[in-house]
This record gives structure tokens, sequence and C-alpha cells, in this order.
């Protein structure tokens, strides 16, 4: 099992709220998720072009997920809302993709218990470039509102409890 880890924004060009910035929140997060899929005997790749513009990183991204042999990918990135009571994490997968889909409902699963909040928690998302353009099946974890402080006190104090979220939904996944 090949699985990569998408830090899902180049340095500073993602949302920022409650003293955070996404990419540097997601880096830690995956400080502290690959280890963990490592643990369930998959080898782990972080993919992350810190230094590039937002559309050089979504390109390079692309590029690597396609030419690296994933048996699936996930990509790690934080809300943002104008309405700093907005909460709650979810999992997007682009339509169509049966394995995509299990595996977004895998993991919204534990993630949404931990950062509960949203309605939908599993969400269809025909119009993101690292879904709809990775061959293998991809998922995208909004891991709660970087702008509500609530969910960013997690991010900042406990990511490893989010990384935790997300490996018992990988867990799941692989366990079906």
């Amino acid at each position: 099992m090949k699985i990569a880890i998408d830090i899902g924004h180049a340095n500073n060009t993602g949302a920022r709220g409650n003293g955070l910035e996404e990419h540097a929140v997601a880096v830690t997060i995956a400080e502290c998720l690959a280890p963990m899929l490592r643990q369930l005997g998959a080898k782990v790749d972080v993919i992350d072009f810190p230094g590039m513009s937002n559309a050089q990183d979504l390109n390079a991204t692309i590029k690597a997920a396609n030419e690296g042999g994933y048996d699936f990918g996930i990509s790690l990135h934080c809300d943002a809302s104008d309405n700093p009571q907005a909460h709650g994490a979810h999992v997007c997968f682009y339509p169509g993709s049966v394995k995509g889909s299990r595996l977004a409902m895998c993991i919204a699963e534990p993630l949404s218990r931990l950062l509960p909040g949203r309605a939908n928690t599993v969400q269809s998302r025909p119009g993101l470039a690292v879904l709809k353009r990775t061959r293998c099946p991809w998922v995208l974890c909004e891991c709660g509102f970087i702008t509500n402080p609530e969910n960013a006190a997690l991010m900042k104090d406990h990511p490893g409890r989010i990384a935790e979220a997300i490996a018992e939904g990988v867990k799941d996944y692989l366990n079906q």
C-alpha cells in the first residue's frame, strides 16, 4: 500500500486565522499522520511544494500524484469563513469515484466526530482539480475552520488528534 499525503497549499497561499496559516497547520498534521499510516504498513510520501505559487503547487502535486504509483491520496486543508462561528470538518471526493467516496466516508466519520458542526461531512466536488485530475482515488480533508477559535485551538495545540482521526478512517477503509 502506497499513500500520498498532500500539503494542500504552498507556503503563505492558503487560509489564515487565529494566528495560524493553512500550510503550516497542514505540515504539522502531516508530520503526525505519516508515521501513523506507516504503522498500518503503508509506504507514505508527503507531497509539498512550499516555495511555489498556489497554481504551481497544484500542478506539481497532480503531476507527483500521477507519477507516484499511489493507491490513494489525502490532501490536507483548513476551511475559512468570514463567520467565526463556522466550524467543523468535512471530506471531499470526486463524483463517480467509488473508492474515493468510500475513503471520504471512512475518514469523515472520525474526523467530524472530533470536529463536529458540518451538516454535510462528505461532499462530492467535481470542480476541485486535485480530485479531478489525479488518477488514483483522492480525498481532500478540510480539517476544521482556521477562522473558528475552537477549531484553530485544536489545530494549534493538538494536531495529532486530527491526524489520529484521519488515520482511524484510513484504517477503516483498508479493513473493508
